[in-house]
């Protein structure tokens, strides 16, 4: 299920909030969210686990705070559904 977040993960810029690289994010977290299993800390650690290369380096600190506003998102979105 958290594989649908890999298109917006393998964009250089998935890690800048962007408004194009949202926009991707959104529409995958729209597909995910429908399962019912899905999780917004299992689909942090999942791009954690396999998307923390973005085009410019960055700390694992940095990293850190990039998936914490996703899942932060992911939350909001299940909350206004």
């Amino acid at each position: 299920m958290y594989s649908v977040f890999d298109q917006f993960c393998r964009r250089p810029t998935w890690d800048t909030f962007h408004p194009s690289d949202l926009k991707k994010f959104k529409a995958a977290l729209e597909f995910a969210a429908q399962h019912p299993k899905f999780s917004p800390e299992e689909m942090g650690e999942y791009i954690r686990q396999n998307h923390t290369q973005p085009m410019w380096p960055k700390s694992s600190e940095q990293i850190g705070l990039v998936i914490t506003r996703l899942v932060r998102e992911a939350h909001r979105y299940l909350n206004q559904r």
